[in-house]
């Protein structure tokens, strides 16, 4: 194979986005096919790429005229979509998030292990980002330590009521299954689960509709564990301004500083010597071990691209992923135990009660009113 056929699931302003940005610099991707219901949406990428256009995309899946998927429709279709096209042999890309819940996210997951054959991949763009991909070398080649504490500050995410007003289905329990955490941060959770491990018990404050007419979260700080006892602080909201993109990451051997994009470096502030082995060593009552302060220069580039490159060279070549699909199931369950602790107000373990969690959300919905 030296080109994949690449069909395209929702047409709606996230996938004209990549198809606009970068579709056409691809030499392995030939763009073959589109679906949508909404006719508009498909008309306007059919006459702009000259594809063949299906209003059913199960109708496009058994054409077989592509090889591969991109899905990007609403939330609650990328796990009836990621599955219809590996049943029937092709390979998956769909936006973030893999699914509304890990039970859900899961169940995508034991598809493609019966289809090990196929590539499944999630567009998280962070991965290949040089700034995160030098500070997961930092952390897993040891010079950080291990990890004691972190804290992510992901403000800057401020979206009017204008936003929210644009579609009747946006920030409800049916229409997103959910607000910042579902929407803005699936990007911030993949990134901390990747960098630090999944952590094992949540325990979080949710504010649902705190600065909007909405009915789903837009302001969430969560109390973190992890297995080796270190624990973390991750804070976000839809409803402040200025925001901050800002992360610390506390080791043994110092603290990482990242302040998300704008080209800033990452500071390390490391450590002369462990600073557990310093404590009980010192005979110094308060100093503390000698810290030295290193820049690390980043390179911040448009990485949609890298992403999708990657994918077809994975089908291809049998290069391996970036972003694995399968690997998204930890930032849902991660949003999903936020979102259950603020609404249960106690800590949730992590597993997680899934199908606790299903039936929550499926209240939550029963209870949804569209926006007029």
């Amino acid at each position: 194979m030296e080109k994949v056929r690449l069909g395209v699931i929702g047409c709606g302003g996230m996938a004209q986005n990549h198809m606009r940005r970068y579709y056409r610099e691809l030499d392995r991707l030939q763009f073959a096919a589109a679906s949508d219901v909404v006719a508009e949406n498909l008309k306007g990428v059919v006459d702009e790429y000259g594809v063949e256009g299906f209003n059913d995309a199960e109708a496009m899946l058994d054409s077989g005229m592509i090889d591969a998927v991109f899905i990007a429709t609403p939330h609650y279709f990328h796990p009836r979509y990621s599955i219809a096209a590996m049943q029937r042999g092709l390979h998956v890309l769909t936006e973030k998030p893999v699914a509304v819940t890990a039970k859900a996210a899961a169940e995508v997951n034991a598809v493609h292990a019966q289809n090990p054959q196929l590539v499944y991949a999630v567009m998280f763009q962070m991965r290949a980002m040089d700034r995160w991909q030098k500070v997961y070398d930092l952390i897993h080649g040891g010079e950080l330590g291990k990890l004691k504490r972190m804290q992510w500050t992901a403000t800057k995410w401020f979206r009017s009521q204008h936003y929210y007003d644009l579609g009747a289905w946006r920030a409800t329990w049916a229409g997103e299954g959910g607000g910042v955490l579902m929407n803005q941060c699936p990007h911030n959770l993949d990134m901390l689960c990747r960098l630090l491990g999944v952590p094992t018990r949540v325990t979080a404050q949710v504010g649902l509709g705190k600065y909007h007419d909405i009915e789903v979260e837009d302001d969430v700080t969560a109390m973190l564990e992890f297995d080796n006892g270190a624990t973390g602080v991750f804070v976000t909201s839809s409803g402040e301004a200025p925001g901050i993109d800002r992360l610390e990451i506390i080791g043994d051997r110092g603290r990482l500083t990242v302040d998300g994009g704008g080209g800033q470096p990452i500071l390390f502030d490391q450590t002369a010597s462990s600073v557990n082995e310093y404590c009980r060593t010192t005979e110094n009552r308060m100093g503390e071990p000698q810290i030295t302060q290193r820049e690390i220069e980043v390179v911040d580039e448009p990485v949609h691209k890298n992403i999708a490159e990657n994918f077809l060279d994975a089908i291809i070549d049998g290069a391996p992923l970036l972003s694995p699909g399968d690997e998204g199931v930890h930032s849902v369950e991660l949003a999903n135990a936020m979102l259950m602790s603020g609404l249960e107000g106690k800590p949730i373990d992590i597993p997680m009660d899934r199908d606790g969690f299903e039936a929550m959300l499926e209240q939550l919905v029963e209870s949804s009113k569209v926006r007029a």
